[in-house]
């Protein structure tokens, strides 16, 4: 009987469990579906030639997917024309569009870890951009800060072995 009554315990406090477990692993995928879609959409805008079409289609990027004070940063920068625009939506790496199938997004504790490659076609070599991005309450991109860059082989190098 004893042993009846603990298994009907233990089955209800799963049931309750359960739920709030998978709703927070919801929660971090559809973060990360976020993030991806974030840096696919800027890595588009971000290689326009028109500085006012890439400015509109940017705000409205950001309207989408960062918090206010994220999106105020980016815009105050790029409005001050006594300094040159920085780049921080991938900590001033870059980012192409042609190499987005290899975007990477990994949930690292209270930030996402953002992973791609780009190619140096001055140093003619491919380098893997690592980016640490956190969220705020809403999902909304928060702050973004350069983790690492590498040398790696090729463009699908980024789980590979990487060149020294």
């Amino acid at each position: 009987m004893m042993m009846k009554q603990h298994l009907i315990k233990n089955l209800l406090l799963a049931l309750f469990i359960l739920p709030t477990v998978c709703l927070a692993q919801q929660q971090v995928d559809s973060n990360q579906v976020a993030i991806r879609a974030f840096y696919s959409s800027y890595a588009v805008i971000y290689q326009s030639p028109n500085f006012d079409d890439y400015y509109k289609k940017y705000s409205a990027l950001l309207d989408e997917y960062a918090s206010s004070s994220f999106k105020q940063s980016i815009l105050s920068g790029l409005d001050d024309p006594n300094i040159p625009p920085l780049d921080i939506a991938t900590d001033d790496s870059g980012i192409q569009a042609q190499y987005l199938g290899n975007l990477k997004v990994e949930k690292r504790g209270a930030y996402y870890l953002v992973r791609y490659p780009i190619y140096d076609s001055d140093e003619k070599k491919y380098i893997e951009i690592g980016l640490n991005v956190t969220l705020d309450n809403h999902g909304k991109i928060q702050s973004v800060t350069g983790n690492y860059t590498k040398e790696i082989n090729n463009p699908n190098d980024l789980d590979g072995l990487h060149k020294k």
